[in-house]
């Protein structure tokens, strides 16, 4: 018997070992998912304060409105180093052209300041801001949201992913924990020790299980309630953090 609880064991911890590996490996991938598509959305955000700013100032010059767009610009800048970095291997082509489409746009912005500023009562920036505007429509908003979607759509699927081996880990942890109890007849000391781990394990795995479900059924409300540290808490976090951008993302594009 006390062969077999060590076999047990010792079975246990190397299947445990290799996912609990694989899901930190996950959690570094959920995690820069979520980042990205943070990233994405404060640019979204960025330019749409620097679009309305852009369209104040032929009317009325404020210093203020530079400042705002300055500030805009230093927030895109900063939210575009990590989209390069999370994005660039897997979208080296969109991220050129957005580059591309960014600058010409920002050319127009300065176009636009540059002509209230040489001749406020009397310029053509109203019809520059219609074309800077225009562009903007047709080529860097439509880049930004293509650049987005493929991150949230494989979210998703990291999240269905992750659930499928939530399931196994959970049941293979149900099938050790029944042996544990069978054999701790004659080791009792062990079985107690297996039991209280094991059991502390299913109850965060499940719980891990259920809102990963939800979360696939579209429910992007439900919080993640695991008390526990070590890979398994991070992982919960990680699903946590990403269930609060997808769900914030899901509603910026719905606007």
């Amino acid at each position: 018997m006390g062969g077999v609880m060590v076999m047990i064991l010792v079975f246990t911890s190397i299947f445990t070992a290799t996912n609990l590996n694989r899901s930190l490996a996950l959690t570094i991938e959920l995690t820069n998912l979520q980042e990205g598509v943070q990233a994405t959305g404060n640019i979204t955000d960025a330019l749409e304060d620097e679009r309305i700013a852009i369209g104040q100032y032929p009317l009325t010059g404020s210093d203020d409105l530079l400042t705002r767009i300055t500030d805009a610009q230093t927030i895109y800048d900063e939210n575009w180093q990590v989209v390069t970095r999370i994005f660039g291997s897997e979208q080296p082509q969109l991220l050129a052209d957005i580059e591309a489409s960014r600058a010409t746009y920002v050319d127009y912005l300065d176009e636009i300041i540059s002509e209230y500023q040489s001749n406020p009562d009397d310029n053509n920036s109203a019809s520059i801001l219609r074309e800077a505007i225009t562009y903007y429509l047709q080529n860097l908003g439509p880049k930004i949201a293509d650049l987005s979607e493929p991150a949230l759509q494989k979210l998703v699927s990291q999240v269905e992913s992750e659930r499928d081996r939530a399931n196994q880990l959970a049941t293979f942890s149900r099938v050790g924990l029944v042996f544990s109890v069978i054999v701790g007849v004659v080791v009792v000391a062990i079985v107690v020790g297996v039991v209280i781990f094991s059991q502390r394990m299913i109850e965060a795995i499940q719980a891990i299980v259920d809102a990963a479900n939800d979360i696939s059924r579209g429910d992007m409300d439900v919080a993640i309630d695991v008390d526990q540290g070590g890979e398994i808490g991070e992982l919960a976090r990680a699903i946590d953090r990403m269930r609060t951008s997808l769900r914030a993302a899901i509603e910026r594009l719905r606007r």
